[in-house]
């Protein structure tokens, strides 16, 4: 069974592409916090940037969806909502 490639901008890309994101410092620090703790595992870590893209590359984006879009509805229906 072969699957259609992913479009990206109006073409297919079937190469990793580099991505460069803000990201906020809590999120940095557990991820150096898991790097670090991937090194007195095994003695070594390949860093906190590759934990980062396993995370990324894992991810079920349709979740990221209904996450995203529930926090705004849920934001939405507060009472002070309209006020802003």
């Amino acid at each position: 069974m072969s699957y259609p490639l992913p479009r990206l901008m109006n073409k297919i890309s079937t190469d990793n592409q580099p991505v460069i994101v803000t990201v906020p410092p809590t999120t940095v620090s557990r991820y150096l916090e898991a790097s670090e703790n991937v090194e007195q595992r095994l003695g070594a870590s390949p860093g906190p940037e590759f934990l980062m893209s396993l995370a990324v590359e894992h991810e079920d984006a349709f979740e990221l969806v209904d996450l995203f879009c529930g926090e705004i509805i849920d934001a939405l229906r507060q009472p002070n909502a309209a006020a802003h």
